[in-house]
């Protein structure tokens, strides 16, 4: 097959949804599938709002067998807080009674500005489906949309809901915006990655038949001798164990306030951890952390962007992981701390009471509910043998049942119905 993957970012960016992605594209190219990605230049998540063209025109490169394709991401006049008001504007016009979807389309062409999009898709050539990622993100996936309508191709769309904690949560609002419904009930097939995102999809109306679960899958973990010392790197970044791990965007939404919050209330209760968070620092996070006493700082340490032996080491010498994110339709770290034997923390929104079991590998906890994260930190802390074998049991299900190799027999199936 010849298939166009559409989708706002692409690795090197950093993010689960485009670590996603391509893993799944490299997976159909071995299986001797054409692929082409045809996204965005960007590098980081700010490059979607920060002013002014990256690059003059699309770049195309081959990456193991992959096509793909970079046109440049310009941003968003008014930066940021621009663009937050821009997408309320959207969220609130969708709430309005009335057909808003052509207004809202055109809206949408800013999240992310991408102005060569279009004219790219219109010299891509000959493809037989063409398969859109990102909802949140969704002007790439909208134009995709169109591009297969003009071409009468098969579309197939993986969303990454994040349904937050709840249908009116925020977050949940960003994603299910009147356009955003219609293009998911226009799809030939909406592939999830967990059965709570597929439930939280038909909910909103979509046809059952059509709704997939075909889940995710992690890559081998680099061999130990490629991780730099476990010991030399607590000691060069300043963390003193126990060490709780963070990995994702240290923001309010991904949870990494509440988690700040909560390391913060067990050291006040006499407990000795520290918190390393491991990902970009959203603004929000910056203001919180300024506003910090210097002891709390010790103990809360945001370490920025680590490369994979750098991430791979400190959840080596990590205690847990914690992910009190209302923002993840997945959560692919979730996967990566079971590969170490490592238990983890979940918030009971989006797709991650989809991943974890209670009880069984990991905890849950409510979104935002800074007591009853550090009552399950501190009880893993306490609990070696518990926390032991939650962290071999994770190990276990990603052996048994999140290999690329399955989630690319899913996709390939739901590719092979809709032709």
């Amino acid at each position: 097959m010849r298939i166009l993957f559409i989708t706002p970012a692409f690795p090197p960016f950093v993010g689960g949804g485009e670590r996603y992605a391509r893993a799944l594209a490299l997976r159909l190219v071995q299986r001797g599938h054409q692929v082409t990605v045809l996204t965005s230049d960007a590098r980081e998540e700010r490059d979607f709002w920060r002013p002014g063209a990256s690059a003059e025109g699309p770049v195309e490169e081959r990456d193991e067998g992959l096509r793909i394709i970079r046109c440049p991401v310009t941003g968003f006049p008014a930066g940021r807080a621009g663009l937050l008001a821009w997408r309320k504007a959207m969220v609130l016009l969708s709430a309005l009674p009335g057909n808003s979807f052509a207004p809202l389309m055109s809206m949408a062409r800013y999240v992310p500005r991408i102005p060569a999009l279009e004219a790219a898709l219109d010299h891509l050539g000959r493809c037989d489906l063409v398969h859109g990622f990102n909802l949140s993100w969704e002007w790439p996936l909208l134009a995709g949309w169109r591009f297969a309508q003009e071409r009468g191709l098969p579309f197939v769309v993986t969303p990454f809901a994040h349904l937050g904690a709840g249908r009116h949560d925020r977050v949940a609002r960003n994603c299910t915006m009147g356009h955003q419904r219609r293009i998911l009930a226009d799809a030939h097939a909406v592939l999830t990655l967990t059965s709570v995102e597929r439930e939280g999809l038909l909910a909103l109306g979509l046809a059952p038949e059509r709704v997939r679960v075909v889940g995710g899958g992690l890559d081998p973990l680099p061999g130990a001798d490629a991780w730099a010392s476990c010991a030399e790197l607590l000691q060069r970044h300043q963390l003193r164990p126990p060490v709780v791990a963070f990995i994702g965007r240290v923001s309010r939404d991904k949870g990494a306030l509440v988690a700040a919050e909560a390391v913060r209330r067990l050291c006040r209760q006499g407990n000795e951890v520290t918190l390393a968070l491991m990902g970009q620092v959203s603004p929000e996070f910056s203001r919180y952390y300024r506003r910090l006493k210097a002891a709390d700082r010790e103990y809360i340490r945001p370490l920025g962007l680590v490369d994979e032996a750098t991430k791979h080491a400190l959840l080596e010498a990590s205690a847990m992981l914690v992910l009190p994110s209302r923002a993840d339709s997945f959560g692919l770290v979730l996967l990566e701390a079971w590969a170490h034997g490592k238990p983890v923390v979940g918030a009971q929104a989006g797709g991650i009471p989809g991943v974890i079991d209670e009880g069984e590998d990991g905890l849950l906890v409510p979104y935002g509910d800074v007591r009853a994260l550090a009552e399950a930190v501190a009880l893993l802390l306490q609990d070696q043998p518990l926390a032991q074998r939650m962290g071999q049991r994770g190990r276990q299900k990603v052996a048994s049942q999140y290999s690329w190799e399955a989630v690319c027999e899913r996709v390939l199936a739901a590719y092979n119905q809709v032709l």
